[in-house]
């Protein structure tokens, strides 16, 4: 398959607007803010001088002090934006002012409050409080901010009060257009600092004044967060994570967490929902690790696409008993009918043809145990536990995503490199920020298509358990994912389950792949009905949105891989 030279196709309609447009656009809105900011400073400053002279040569240290705050102000005002693939601002800061008072220069801090209220729609003891502020020793403080964010308009009004002890310094408020849209990725600007997301890991680029273009599409995110919303209330789930991304290179071109927050509204927001699950909560990934596992047999030889199993619907390894998901006679199964039925114990017979100790090297070949690199911080790493560490059920439970834990990061960054050839990919969400060298091989091309064709019999195989994951049209490869969670309070199973699904098309030359995980669905827990239905319907825009050619002429999809055989699941 090809892997260079694929960037990121256009709608089917409309076009995105040229980077010299932007820019030309981008640079008139600099003009008008820097306008609106030097006349605002120079009112400032005019009227502190005034002040100034008549408190005498006393105040001197704090016009330098207060001078320092107003550079500081100024710097804030110049943040650059953060901006979508399709050119939207996501964030951006608005021309605005503080009010700031001198408590100790106010002459009638009373009737001060009264005019200022009635400008600023406050209430008059909140702003007499403010004007008559106290220091650690008793005695009126030298600075107080009365407000902040405050209008031009509003601004103007104020300085015409001319009141004494209180001043105009410019400020810049800082907005997020879209509310909640993919409000966890941008993370948010605070008064002291930023938090999290872009915000705060292109801090640099962004406080210099430069703007930050993001790969994720407003389309594709509002897609995203409006299924995994459609889907958290249809099946009565706590929480869904999402992500989509292009296979060749670890573009991020939607990731969203359900449920989001209004960026504007900050303050207001839990600490549940600030955090950028899709790094920050590593899980137990269940079925959809075996792919990896049956990619490293292929790869080392230990089996092939012909070898066959038999396969009772239990087995004993060490103490533990591995049982399938349904009772089943003893089948003989090949390979891929073993991924298509998500067979535990069949997995387990292909891991230990395998070896442990092989198994964990892939383990760690696929990223996992360590972090993407992704440019975003709060990265977990999740917990793989070293081979040497390894107790006799290990080789029954870790080659079917039990006892080790991933982000869904890490998976969709693991699930690429099988899509795309074999490379790894780091994934990122700033353009700019990719690796310039293509990443290290994983697997090689004909393990990658091996296994490529092994997930499209999970989704078009009469016996697959992905059925509900296919767009007409293209073929789909994909893997759904079932996982008991633990409990934190005994350590045991029983806290509830993960449902997933990810995949990617078309199968056998991929350019996006989607990731969906459901946290703890009360109708039901099996991964296929739940998180299958929201990948098909985020994976079918994704293509249609992009211009990604269908690949074959069927309307429904029906089973076209020589994986599709099967029985009884």
């Amino acid at each position: 398959m090809e892997l260079a030279g694929r960037g990121r196709r256009g709608r089917s309609s409309g076009t995105k607007p040229a980077a010299g447009d932007r820019a030309r656009a981008v640079g008139r809105g600099r003009v008008r803010l820097a306008v609106g900011v030097v006349a605002v400073v120079c009112l400032s400053l005019g009227g502190r001088a005034v002040q100034l002279s008549v408190a005498g040569e006393g105040d001197a240290g704090l016009f330098t002090t207060e001078h320092r705050r107003v550079a500081a102000f100024e710097d804030r005002a110049e943040r650059g934006a953060i901006l979508s693939a399709d050119g939207r601002q996501l964030a951006t800061s608005l021309e605005a002012s503080k009010i700031v008072a001198t408590p100790y220069q106010v002459e009638d801090p009373r009737a001060a409050a009264e005019a200022l209220a009635g400008v600023l729609d406050e209430e008059v003891a909140g702003v007499e409080e403010k004007l008559t502020r106290r220091d650690e020793g008793g005695a009126l403080s030298g600075y107080s901010v009365v407000a902040s964010g405050v209008e031009p308009e509003k601004s103007r009004e104020i300085l015409d009060l001319a009141l004494p002890g209180v001043s105009v310094a410019p400020d810049a408020e800082r907005v997020y257009p879209n509310g909640a849209l993919a409000s966890q990725t941008l993370g948010h600007l605070g008064a002291d600092m930023a938090y999290g997301g872009v915000e705060a890991s292109h801090e640099e680029a962004l406080k210099s004044g430069d703007d930050v273009e993001l790969t994720l599409d407003t389309a594709v995110q509002k897609e995203l967060e409006g299924t995994l919303i459609e889907t958290v209330k249809e099946h009565e789930a706590k929480s869904a994570v999402g992500i989509v991304m292009r296979v060749d290179d670890g573009a991020v071109v939607g990731m969203a967490n359900v449920p989001g927050y209004d960026n504007n509204e900050f303050g207001e927001a839990s600490g549940e929902a600030q955090r950028n699950r899709a790094l920050t909560d590593p899980y137990e990934p269940g079925s959809t690790f075996k792919a990896f596992t049956m990619a490293a047999a292929i790869e080392e030889g230990a089996v092939t696409e012909s070898s066959a199993f038999v396969i009772p619907d239990h087995m004993a390894v060490a103490d533990r008993i591995i049982n399938d998901s349904e009772p089943h006679e003893t089948l003989t199964l090949d390979t891929g009918d073993i991924l298509a039925r998500s067979s535990n114990v069949g997995t387990v017979q292909v891991a230990q043809a395998l070896g442990g100790e092989k198994l964990a090297e892939y383990i760690d070949r696929f990223g996992f145990g360590k972090a993407t690199g992704v440019d975003l911080w709060g990265e977990d790493v999740g917990i793989v536990p070293p081979y040497e560490e390894w107790s006799g059920s290990s080789i029954g439970n870790i080659p079917i995503g039990q006892g080790l834990t991933v982000t869904p990061m890490q998976l969709a960054a693991g699930y690429a490199a099988i899509a795309n050839g074999g490379l790894a990919v780091t994934p990122y969400v700033a353009e700019g920020s990719e690796p310039e060298d293509a990443g290290r091989r994983v697997i090689s091309e004909n393990t990658s298509s091996i296994v490529r064709g092994m997930l499209q019999g999970v989704v078009d195989g009469e016996e697959g358990t992905g059925e509900l994951a296919r767009i007409p049209g293209y073929s789909v490869a994909g893997k759904t994912g079932t996982a008991e969670k633990v409990d934190p309070e005994t350590g045991l199973y029983g806290g509830g389950f993960f449902t997933s699904f990810v995949g990617f098309a078309p199968a056998q030359d991929p350019e996006y792949l989607t990731l969906v995980l459901v946290d703890d669905p009360q109708t039901t827990y099996w991964g296929e009905v739940v998180a299958a239905p929201a990948f098909q319907k985020v994976m079918s825009f994704t293509l249609s949105y992009m211009n990604v050619p269908p690949d074959r002429k069927d309307a429904a999809g029906p089973a076209t891989n020589q994986y599709a055989a099967g029985g009884s699941r």
